[in-house]
């Protein structure tokens, strides 16, 4: 194998380290929101608010009635 000149044998090493340095500040600046991705990508989900009042469950008129189901529940009286 031919060895390359002194000349070139620094660019091989400087080169990966630069790459790596150009990625690792593109990486930081979309962490940070400077770059914004295209799609949402690594976008953080909607924040859900925790409700302080419920419905009471119990209660047939907050009950939840699937309308497209076909299955009948035999313990569930007629309203």
């Amino acid at each position: 194998m031919k060895s390359l000149p002194i000349s070139q044998r620094g660019i091989i090493h400087i080169l990966p380290m630069g790459i790596i340095l150009v990625l690792l500040v593109i990486v930081y600046l979309i962490w940070q929101g400077t770059i914004k991705l295209p799609g949402g990508l690594l976008q953080r989900g909607p924040k859900v608010e925790l409700q302080e009042t419920y419905k009471n469950p119990f209660d047939k008129e907050t009950q939840y009635v699937n309308p497209f189901d076909k299955y009948k529940n035999p313990f569930v009286t007629n309203k």
